[in-house]
């Protein structure tokens, strides 16, 4: 055998093992003899600068023309200076391909010498260019977690996948909103670190998680140590038995809509009618939901603004309401006083050392009250309403939340104030319209009754006066029969013209006289039977709330004549615990559907007496037909006489 053929073949594919590393390393190899300009690239170093291998002879001059121009001088000043010092040298530069294509090469190189000077320079090119790029990207990648808002931290589970085994992996600055720096925590595991979170939902998801795969979230969830942040939570799957966890706080956001929701339900309540003290209740109790581990209260200035009154506060103590109920506003008048005064919230830390509390320290002390942060209900027109306060066991101040939603929620208290105000302004104008409308129909009714009835009388005896001296003229005498009895219709429309403006039986013998007097007209009227019950014994009504009940009588009769189609009325009047209840029901076919969902001005008259005076008249269906107006109002003191 051939002893060159031999050795041939060892350098055979010794070449082709260099050959493929070179490619899967992306290095090039190359040789510059430096007495010519001849230059020996490998076969992957044309592959890096987008040639097929051995196309065309590389010089230095054409290898400088693919030189980025930006890098191009750089290069041939590095080169020169390296020859001159000798030994090894390495340079970054970036290059042009015949596509356009730019990429990013390493260059290491040695300068070889012999006695004469320089013979040759041998060297390596690597591209770096997706390296580089996926280097960059990470880069982007860290920063941006490192960076991010979100608590972003990876866990890994033991060989047992229990979740008490899942060990801190690693961790963005960001996850120190669950309220613990996990910085030097790596390593350690969740039982560990949080111990009362093992308990929770937390890493059961986890653990299905690892077990499904995917990614799974908590919507809202709270760390036991932190329980005023809520979170939103998301687990995905890593390799390596690894669980990523992305931690949000959503405390502002989810504050934000709750605050819009309670905003919603307050002001639903007020276009409802819903009693004043009701709405601010539910203001107040909203209010310590979103601000836990505070007790909220409001107090509504009175008619003199000089004194703030109890408005609400549930979860106070009683006897501290009742203790600041009246308070004087002014300078130092504790947190609410002072506030009212100043017309500017005040925010008070600590009451056992603020002066403003001087007077009121032993009251705070001995319900547990620590801090006090209120600020004024103004009106549109900025005079003071009353006070929203909150308070807290420990001496402290509030966040910028807390003055947020303390400022939100003061300001839905003072429209629904201020609109509880105007409805109470507009009830006592309509009150004294009606009350100066019944004076007026007692007076023209007096009038009727007393004058034109006594005139048309005198008329009939004058009448019956000149029938008895007429003798036998017959004619004469029939005419006077039938004057007679005209007078006696005008006297009888007279009478009940005067009645329908203002029955004397009810000023004269109260109020359950002059309903079953009605009672029994509307049946002689109609024909409809009417049965009548009272029992209010020897109660005198005030007058006005005589008025409004007999008035709503009046019309729920009225009803039933127009619409039921009823045979029989049933009347209840009763007085039970301070107050006057008044039932008028009929067997007749009911109220339609379109009655109900949009009640007639005559629904809406009655209704609105008795708003009037404080109480409520509903109407609804009768089982098994028919109708039934039910009215409750409180009792009234008659003023003295």
């Amino acid at each position: 055998m051939d002893t060159g053929s031999r050795t041939a073949e060892p350098e055979g594919r010794l070449q082709r093992q260099l050959d493929a590393a070179q490619k899967i390393t992306h290095i090039g190899s190359w040789e510059w003899e430096v007495d010519s300009v001849r230059l020996t690239w490998s076969d992957e170093l044309y592959h890096i600068y987008g040639e097929e291998p051995r196309a065309r002879e590389p010089t230095f001059e054409w290898c400088l023309s693919r030189v980025h121009p930006d890098d191009r001088e750089r290069v041939r000043s590095d080169l020169v200076a390296s020859i001159e010092r000798g030994g090894r040298f390495a340079h970054r530069v970036r290059i042009l391909r015949a596509d356009g294509a730019v990429r990013e090469i390493d260059t290491l190189g040695e300068v070889i010498r012999d006695a004469g000077g320089v013979i040759r320079l041998v060297g390596t090119c690597r591209d770096i260019t997706d390296e580089r790029r996926y280097g960059d990207t990470l880069r982007l990648f860290a920063n941006v977690v490192d960076h991010m808002q979100i608590g972003i931290s990876v866990w890994r589970f033991g060989e047992s996948g229990d979740p008490a085994s899942l060990c801190l992996v690693a961790c963005n600055p960001a996850i120190d909103v669950v309220g613990i720096s996990l910085a030097d925590a790596v390593g350690q595991r969740m039982a560990e670190l949080f111990p009362a979170v093992m308990t929770t939902e937390l890493p059961r998801l986890l653990a299905s998680v690892a077990e499904a795969g995917g990614v799974r979230e908590l919507a809202s969830y709270r760390f036991p140590h932190a329980v005023n942040r809520t979170f939103s939570v998301k687990a995905f799957a890593l390799p390596d038995r690894s669980i990523g966890l992305a931690l949000e706080d959503v405390t502002d956001r989810e504050r934000a809509v709750q605050m819009q929701a309670g905003e919603r339900a307050a002001l639903e309540m007020l276009a409802s009618g819903a009693p004043l003290t009701e709405i601010l209740t539910a203001l107040v109790q909203f209010l310590e939901e979103l601000a836990p581990e505070t007790l909220a209260s409001i107090l509504l200035i009175d008619e003199t603004g000089q004194r703030l009154r109890h408005g609400a506060g549930p979860s106070l103590p009683a006897a501290f309401n009742a203790a600041v109920d009246g308070a004087l506003i002014g300078p130092d008048a504790g947190s609410c006083g002072t506030a009212a005064f100043r017309r500017e919230p005040v925010y008070v830390a600590d009451v056992e050392t603020d002066p403003l509390w001087e007077r009121y320290r032993e009251l705070a002390r001995a319900h547990g009250l620590r801090a006090c942060w209120s600020t004024p209900i103004l009106a549109t027109d900025g005079s003071v309403l009353g006070t929203f306060a909150l308070y807290s066991a420990t001496s402290c101040m509030p966040d910028d939340q807390v003055v947020e939603l303390l400022g939100r929620a003061t300001h839905v208290a003072g429209i629904a104030i201020e609109r509880h105000r105007l409805d109470d302004q507009l009830r006592a104008l309509s009150e004294r319209i009606e009350a100066t409308r019944e004076d007026e129909r007692t007076g023209i009714a007096r009038e009727i009754h007393d004058e034109l009835g006594q005139s048309l009388t005198v008329l009939k005896m004058d009448i019956a006066w000149i029938g008895r001296r007429l003798g036998d003229v017959e004619a004469i005498r029939a005419k006077l029969d039938e004057m007679s009895h005209t007078a006696d219709e005008i006297i009888g429309a007279v009478r009940r013209i005067s009645a329908e403006l203002r029955p004397g039986i009810l000023d004269d013998l109260g109020l359950a006289a002059a309903i079953e007097w009605q009672a029994e007209e509307f049946a002689e009227r109609t024909g409809i039977a009417c049965e009548m019950n009272a029992s209010v014994g020897h109660e005198r009504f005030e007058r006005g709330l005589a008025t409004a009940v007999f008035r709503i009588f009046q019309e729920a009769l009225t009803n039933v004549a127009r619409h039921a189609d009823a045979s029989r009325v049933i009347v209840d009047l009763r007085v039970i615990d301070g107050r006057v209840e008044l039932d008028v029901g009929d067997d007749g076919m009911g109220l339609p559907e379109s009655v109900v969902m949009r009640p007639s001005l005559g629904l809406l008259g009655m209704r609105e007496r008795a708003r009037r005076l404080g109480g409520e008249c509903r109407v609804r269906r009768r089982e098994p037909c028919g109708t039934v107006v039910s009215l409750v109002l409180p009792l009234r003191p008659r003023p003295p006489a």
